[in-house]
């Protein structure tokens, strides 16, 4: 027992790191982009720009602040809750990927209350038609595409196995 309390403990800290690590790297690399005004990575292809998005994810418009924010609030709860309910069933893997869902909101949550909108940085517009976007957002699609992945896959496992079930 006192193995496994150790066991967790050592499992949240490396969780705690990589939060930290990717709100860090995340709310620096906004501040750089906003100090330097943005500036070109790759010509033609990859800029850092300045873009204040005061809507939602994908740019659409509110006039609720507090409507985003409670929006951002509740899905962070309701992840932080998943992972606490389901904690004896998820290995380090789901942890990880629930890491970067949690990591990603809680950096563009911070903007959100501090500067009243998200910045957005990474423009790839000259030569594809995508939003513009922050290594949170990144974070926040890898974290959901990969939780999306592995919940199908499961489905996918659990169903076959009712189907041999079945047969015999």
């Amino acid at each position: 027992m006192k193995k496994n309390k150790k066991d967790l403990r050592k499992k949240y800290i490396i969780i705690a790191i990589i939060i930290a690590s990717i709100i860090f790297v995340d709310q620096t690399l906004k501040w750089f982009v906003v100090k330097t005004n943005g500036f070109s990575i790759i010509d033609g292809v990859l800029k850092f720009d300045v873009f204040q998005n005061n809507g939602d994810m994908s740019g659409n418009q509110s006039n609720s602040k507090a409507m985003y924010i409670f929006t951002n609030i509740v899905i962070l709860v309701v992840v932080l809750k998943f992972i606490k309910a389901e904690n004896e069933f998820i290995d380090m893997k789901l942890r990880i990927i629930l890491s970067f869902i949690f990591a990603g909101g809680c950096s563009n949550l911070i903007d959100r209350i501090f500067r009243n909108y998200v910045i957005e940085f990474v423009d790839f517009t000259a030569i594809a038609n995508i939003p513009i976007f922050n290594i949170a957002d990144i974070f926040i699609f890898v974290g959901w595409i990969s939780f999306a992945a592995i919940f199908a896959a499961f489905s996918f496992k659990e169903l076959n196995k009712r189907k041999e079930e079945k047969k015999s």
